[in-house]
């Protein structure tokens, strides 16, 4: 037969419990609501489909990256108004340093530069590590810009007194004229060698330029055969190591190297849109909008808006770049907006919106 208690301490402990109970149930009463952040959609009232915990989540931190600090590229224009692009990882710092080093041994230097954005993509530093060395800038991707535009391009160099080569690391297009031009402009170490009565030698050329401008597909053509790590990605190099080209040459292959300070913001957000720069440096979203205003100021703006309105069936006329990619968002993947900045620099990158640079010299 069960005994119930019913001493004074069983009781005492039996209220404090239920006390304690009480108190935790109120205060679970009182807590205030969480407040919704602003500007998020939420769902219409009556759904029985709720957000999970991993949309939540991304919502959080959309919200958070539009709260950082914003760049506008022209004053009093919202347009374009955007997070600050920032990115430099430490293994571009440690290759910078090795890469000024190791340039002392160089014969020549190849300067690598996306044919989009030919100007956002030349290190302000190279000049002053390269000395008096011979250099020929190389410009690749030039299978993405018009045959006019890379005139435009390799016209406004010449005339500046630098030699240009055209190069597609794809399907190796330039890269036998950049090697005959990389022998011919060092031909003057050999000279010096044979006046001093020693055997001639190897050239020794440095591929030097951004990340992700495809240094490491020219090194692949260079060398006829895959030697180096090559993806659509920026870092993918991170050691700077010498690889025999032929009789001819030797290559210093280098990471790319970046500013450790972004500055200038348009070329930073030109860097973003080419995907030349790690992606969580920026919202992809943000960065597809300032696309939209790059192309309108572009000589052929109505030849490329005319290609976006025929492949989203949505009109870019009269609204700005950030609110086409909403319209975007909502017309194709079902309001979220990350996805459909990023189908629009993808589209970008692989030519689908046309083949067009982003900046050219002044006429």
């Amino acid at each position: 037969m069960a005994v119930r208690l019913t001493s004074r301490s069983a009781q005492t402990t039996r209220r404090a419990g239920e006390a304690a109970c009480g108190v935790c149930r109120s205060s679970r009463a009182r807590r205030p609501s969480r407040p919704s952040a602003p500007g998020l959609r939420t769902l219409a009232s009556g759904s029985s489909t709720s957000k999970t915990w991993y949309e939540e989540k991304y919502e959080r931190n959309f919200q958070r990256k539009k709260r950082e600090r914003v760049y506008t590229g022209r004053k009093d224009d919202d347009s374009i108004k955007v997070q600050r692009v920032q990115w430099y990882p430490g293994h571009i710092a440690k290759a910078e340093r090795l890469l000024k080093e190791r340039l002392k041994a160089v014969d020549v230097i190849l300067e690598l530069r996306d044919a989009r954005i030919a100007f956002s993509t030349e290190h302000p530093d190279l000049d002053s590590w390269a000395g008096n060395k011979p250099k020929i800038l190389v410009l690749n991707r030039v299978d993405m810009v018009s045959k006019y535009e890379f005139r435009r391009l390799e016209g406004h160099f010449n005339s500046l007194g630098v030699e240009v080569v055209g190069t597609n690391g794809k399907t190796g297009q330039g890269v036998p004229k950049l090697v005959r031009r990389a022998v011919s402009v060092s031909s003057a170490v050999n000279e010096k060698r044979a006046s001093k009565g020693l055997l001639p030698r190897e050239v020794r050329a440095a591929v030097v330029g951004f990340p992700n401008v495809g240094k490491s597909a020219i090194i692949n053509r260079l060398m006829k055969r895959k030697a180096c790590e090559s993806a659509n990605i920026p870092g993918v190099t991170r050691q700077l190591r010498w690889i025999k080209a032929g009789d001819e040459l030797y290559v210093l292959d280098a990471p790319g190297v970046l500013p450790s300070s972004l500055e200038d913001q348009t070329a930073a957000q030109n860097l973003a849109i080419c995907n030349d720069i790690g992606k969580a440096s920026y919202l992809e979203s943000a960065i597809a909008g300032v696309l939209v205003e790059r192309v309108r100021g572009l000589p052929k703006s109505e030849e490329i808006l005319r290609t976006m309105e025929d492949r989203y069936k949505i009109s870019p006329k009269g609204v700005t770049g950030e609110e086409y990619v909403y319209m975007l968002a909502d017309r194709l993947f079902n309001g979220h907006i990350e996805t459909a900045g990023a189908r629009m620099l993808r589209d970008y990158g692989k030519g689908n919106l046309g083949k067009f640079a982003l900046e050219l010299p002044p006429k």
